[in-house]
């Protein structure tokens, strides 16, 4: 008698479970799930500007060789230089965010005064507005902005850009890179700092103990607790990367001469000026199987070096 009443009682609680999340399944399934599949299935059909879903024709892999076998092109080089910038993006990502988020995220557990002053303004760059920054920092690099003003003001002006920093094909992606790189320190350098506080001091004494140097008390004690979270830091800098797009549409709209253009700006362009959804979804499709592919390589080759 008792274990029927338990039964039933479990039974409600399930019950009761799957009627809670019941809303947000529902959700997903007509939004997230559809729009999925909806956008998978357009990948594979022609559909112009102005046309509507019905008049979509079946184009098969047309749209997957048009930008990625040449079958357009011009489109086909576009989408090699954009893809050519991401990847840009991304190796700048992980050579310069990962070390200096490091070496921020130890020198600020070795302060002992002002650590939540500096805390703060290490933050600054998450926690304010993306799109307030992006105008700041196009102010910055304007033609008479403050990069300009200050060489100006050191007398060698002759290196300033008399288009601003965004204006000049030679300039204009280093300086997108540099404020992508900027703004994204700050967060993995809160996973190193989060990583540092599991890690013994114990173990630090003990070395000391022993005689060991700083280097080898880093590469025993501290890189392994580090690994891992080196591991996420990676893969989330390299999606970060392959996925920008408000960056570079608020400040450069992919130019100039599309020295600045990536991938999702490119499909932007494709489905909203060009109106052609089927290539846009094909683009944002083949972006998505890279950037899976390169979250697995990078867990890959970590998992090797262990």
């Amino acid at each position: 008698m008792n274990l029927n009443i338990k039964n039933k009682m479990a039974f409600k609680e399930m019950l009761a479970a799957y009627l809670l999340i019941a809303p947000a399944l529902v959700l997903f399934l007509v939004i997230g799930l559809f729009t999925i599949i909806f956008s998978l299935g357009l990948s594979f059909f022609h559909m112009l500007q102005g046309s509507q879903v019905q008049n979509a024709k079946f184009a098969g892999l047309d749209n997957f060789k048009d930008f990625l076998f040449g079958g357009a092109p011009v489109l086909s080089e576009m989408f090699r230089n954009a893809i050519i910038h991401n990847f840009l993006i991304a190796l700048s990502m992980v050579v310069f965010v990962i070390p200096i988020a490091l070496i921020l995220a130890v020198l600020l557990q070795q302060i002992k005064r002002g650590t939540k002053f500096l805390r703060t303004v290490f933050l600054l760059p998450m926690v304010t507005s993306s799109v307030a920054i992006y105008y700041v920092w196009t102010g910055i690099y304007d033609p008479e902005g403050s990069i300009n003003k200050l060489l100006l003001a050191m007398g060698i002006d002759h290196f300033a850009q008399l288009n601003g920093w965004l204006g000049e094909l030679n300039t204009a992606l280093p300086s997108i890179i540099f404020m992508i790189v900027w703004g994204a320190v700050p967060g993995t350098m809160v996973l190193y700092f989060a990583g540092l506080q599991t890690v013994d001091n114990l173990l630090y004494e003990a070395a000391d103990i022993d005689g060991a140097s700083a280097f080898q008390k880093m590469i025993h004690i501290t890189w392994p607790v580090l690994k891992p979270i080196t591991v996420i830091a990676v893969i989330l800098n390299i999606n970060g990367a392959l996925q920008v797009f408000e960056q570079i549409w608020i400040m450069t709209k992919g130019g100039p001469a599309g020295s600045t253009q990536v991938v999702n700006v490119l499909i932007y362009q494709e489905a909203f000026v060009s109106g052609d959804m089927g290539r846009a979804n094909a683009m944002g499709w083949t972006m998505f199987l890279l950037t899976f592919v390169m979250s697995l390589l990078s867990m890959r080759a970590f998992r090797e070096k262990t």
